[in-house]
């Protein structure tokens, strides 16, 4: 019901301050955003946490989520790998192994591109990160 994160008792008094910095980050991030992301077919309601592809929703993890509406919002910018992690993970990518962001663009690749194999949306830049490459439809679509 809106819940992210939580913290097991005994805490300490600087990890509840950190998590509720990285909570208003986040509520920050929302503050004067459009409602929608829409691209390749692609539509990312904000306020519901919700994709779809087609008008179909898409069954995406919270990570894949966040993913998602993170390369959407830099459409056509290369995202470095660091920057990807560091955003999804609240500044703690350091500890995220580096396969585990591959895992991940690999399974959002295969809920939203027609091809998985030669995608057309999320792209490799290789050495450098992933980007979300707009593309331009004719009138069919």
């Amino acid at each position: 019901m809106g819940g992210d994160d939580y913290i097991t008792k005994p805490f300490r008094l600087d990890e509840l301050i950190y998590r509720i910095k990285a909570l208003l980050r986040r509520t920050k991030a929302f503050q004067g955003e459009t409602p929608e992301l829409n691209s390749n077919g692609i539509r990312i309601e904000l306020l519901n946490n919700r994709a779809l592809k087609y008008d179909q929703i898409l069954e995406l993890t919270a990570v894949e989520y966040k993913l998602i509406a993170l390369l959407m919002k830099n459409s056509n910018v290369v995202l470095s790998r660091e920057t990807i992690r560091d955003k999804l993970w609240d500044g703690n990518g350091d500890f995220i192994d580096d396969n585990t962001l591959s895992v991940y663009i690999r399974r959002l690749r295969n809920k939203i591109e027609d091809d998985p194999n030669h995608p057309q949306m999320l792209l490799t830049m290789r050495g450098i990160g992933y980007k979300w490459n707009v593309i331009r439809y004719g009138s069919n679509r």
